[in-house]
């Protein structure tokens, strides 16, 4: 019998064309700023280093302009890269987890929800972080299961901030593209500002393992949500 062989590490330049194939059909402006930023930075390195004066200030500042030029292009890229991926997941239910487990730093979201209705028409997934604990909730109705789920926390995690978050495109919702944005919001608003405020790593574990332990209804994360997983990694696209 053959045994399985390893499934191969994606090379930094696979990701680089894997990203640029996803959101070049929509975004006409991608292929114009990846070629634009480069070409303006190194022709601005070149031209300050012909001001300097000299073969080597020329020669340094024209590596330096390639290097600055290349890292702005991958700058853009991967932001509208993201851009592009939060569009197409916008209105489709599971969505807001894919964005919000997009979060390097300061939180953690749990890939199953912590209450759902059972016609699939509304949802709600939990995440622990430094701001206490976010709720995301998807769909009509949502609102009632959010309520359920904040007194039953109430009970279970007494004193920790329960922060609800409504997704979507309707009035009082927040859209997909900015939900990053207002989850790494809610420590400020919670805690006020303040390196030492918020809750500590062993804190977010322990708050953590007691939402582990009073379970939820026992679903995968919906289809149809693929963009956000073949997000390329912004490391190796830096070639790292």
């Amino acid at each position: 019998m053959a045994k399985n062989e390893p499934e191969k590490k994606q090379r930094w330049y696979q990701l680089i064309a894997q990203a640029y194939k996803f959101a070049a059909p929509h975004d006409k402006w991608l292929l114009p700023l990846m070629i634009g930023i480069p070409v303006v930075v190194i022709g601005v390195a070149v031209g300050i280093g012909i001001a300097a004066g000299g073969t080597a200030a020329i020669i340094y500042a024209s590596i330096l302009g390639v290097l600055l030029g290349v890292l702005g292009a991958l700058f853009v890229l991967t932001r509208r890269f993201e851009k592009v991926a939060f569009q197409q997941v916008e209105g489709q239910m599971g969505g807001s987890l894919y964005v919000a487990q997009s979060i390097r730093r300061g939180w953690q979201f749990d890939e199953n929800p912590i209450a759902i209705d059972q016609k699939g028409t509304a949802i709600v997934y939990y995440g622990v972080g430094t701001g206490g604990v976010a709720l995301l909730a998807e769909g009509p109705g949502s609102r009632r299961h959010v309520d359920k789920v904040t007194s039953r926390l109430g009970k279970v995690i007494a004193g920790v901030p329960v922060t609800a978050i409504y997704v979507g495109t309707g009035e009082g919702q927040v859209r997909i593209k900015d939900l990053v944005k207002t989850i790494n919001g809610i420590k400020r608003k919670v805690y006020g500002r303040g390196l030492g405020k918020g809750l500590g790593k062993n804190e977010q574990a322990a708050v953590a393992s007691r939402l582990k332990a009073i379970g939820g209804p026992s679903l995968p994360v919906p289809k149809g949500v693929d963009p956000l997983r073949a997000r390329p990694d912004r490391k190796g696209m830096r070639g790292r």
